[in-house]
């Protein structure tokens, strides 16, 4: 995918592909927490049903400061505070491979978590100032693809690395490659503080206006809606193939590496839809599609070489469907609010994934030979959740509804 449209001047291409790399390393160090969890299980004790408490940690701990800081971010240089959480996040995984017991693990994780909060928001924040609203749609799904990569490439990776050799290594990896990025944003990444001229609310809190639009709390809801149904699940699939469904440990790098190629394929095309005005309609198709895909891989029980397709299938579809809410929801706030909301939208996020690990946990037990109890339970109640949040996105924060001027910048919507 080009990004030639995607900006109007050079700084606003680096301000995306810096964007897209970071989002690579930072979800590559994320997700590879999940299909390692075994291999935690074996090397130091992690009961295989509290995969959830690692992630959730991880969630709470950047919903919480993202939160705090919501109403501050949009009042300094968009660069000096995406430098700050990126070196703070790198150092925190490297600290994660010394943890020598699952109560280290956690509270490391977290506090790496808690810092990817506000560089995230930051970051999204920087891509949506510089990108004019009729080329969003190609360049969050641009973005978007950077789970497909990091899919294909950085847990791969991971897991190889943890097969051959040890699991600490990757925190090594990914934190020095955090470090890495901070210094790299230190050098091309452009001083952004237009935003904060640009504000004529400056005396009303920003995350106090957008929480009285009725249309953002919807997409918020949204929001929490698909979080929770993802991560209900996500957060012990890699456990429940390999202890409950005999999935070859060996094969998972290969499971990662076919989904991760599936996604970023079609994103490819689902962007310029995107663009198009299509974005409702994709979000409930591939909504459907994410359900259809969890029934048959956690209640219809499939078998061992099926589940390639199968997860390929899940991965496209679940990458898809983000991509189409972040499409949706980027058009409603303005410039001087648009770290804010994204701050809310993270933390949000990070609760209802939080929320979900958490739960999911609760709900799942596991027997002596580590087979996790209840994922068709969990499952349930992720495809109702699924099915639900396109609905309530399609009807009350509806595309033909967003207001933008004549400049293509999106205004502020009206108090409801």
């Amino acid at each position: 995918m080009t990004l030639e449209n995607s900006a109007a001047k050079p700084t606003s291409n680096w301000v995306v592909r810096l964007a897209f790399l970071i989002n690579i390393i930072s979800l590559g160090g994320f997700m590879m927490v999940v299909p390692l969890g075994p291999d935690l299980v074996k090397s130091i004790d992690l009961n295989p049903a509290h995969i959830g408490y690692l992630i959730g940690g991880a969630m709470f701990g950047s919903a919480l400061l993202t939160w705090l800081l919501a109403d501050q971010l949009d009042k300094y240089d968009r660069k000096s505070i995406l430098v700050l959480f990126l070196l703070l996040r790198g150092l925190c995984l490297i600290a994660c491979g010394f943890a020598s017991s699952p109560l280290a693990l956690i509270i490391l994780f977290t506090l790496s978590g808690s810092f990817t909060g506000p560089a995230s928001s930051v970051l999204m924040a920087a891509v949506i100032d510089v990108t004019p609203p009729p080329n969003r749609g190609r360049v969050m799904a641009f973005i978007g693809s950077a789970f497909s990569i990091a899919a294909i490439l950085m847990v791969p990776l991971s897991l190889l690395v943890s097969l051959y050799f040890s699991w600490q290594i990757n925190f090594w990896i990914f934190g020095g490659l955090g470090i890495l990025l901070a210094l790299l944003c230190v050098i091309v990444f452009p001083s952004m503080t237009a935003h904060i001229q640009s504000g004529n609310t400056a005396k009303q809190k920003a995350v106090s206006l957008l929480l009285s639009q009725s249309k953002v709390k919807i997409a918020l809801l949204v929001v929490a809606i698909q979080i929770l149904a993802h991560f209900l699940i996500i957060s012990n699939f890699s456990a429940y193939f390999q202890f409950n469904l005999a999935f070859p440990r060996e094969d998972m790098s290969a499971l990662y590496f076919g989904g991760g190629i599936a996604s970023f394929i079609i994103l490819q095309f689902t962007g310029k839809l995107f663009d198009k005005g299509i974005r409702h309609q994709l979000h409930i198709v591939s909504a459907l599609m994410v359900a259809l895909s969890l029934y048959l891989i956690f209640i219809a029980t499939p078998q061992v070489n099926e589940l390639f397709v199968l997860f390929a299938l899940m991965m496209t579809v679940s990458t898809v469907r983000m991509s189409a809410t972040t499409s949706i929801i980027s058009h409603l706030p303005a410039p001087p609010q648009r770290a804010a909301f994204m701050s809310i939208n993270n933390s949000v996020s990070n609760v209802a994934s939080g929320a979900a690990g958490f739960l999911s946990a609760a709900l799942l037990t596991t027997t002596v030979d580590n087979k996790i109890v209840g994922m068709d339970w969990v499952a349930m109640i992720s495809i109702l959740l699924t099915i639900a949040a396109p609905i309530i996105l399609w009807r009350w924060v509806n595309h033909d509804s967003l207001v933008t001027d004549s400049h293509h910048q999106a205004t502020p919507l009206a108090k409801n």
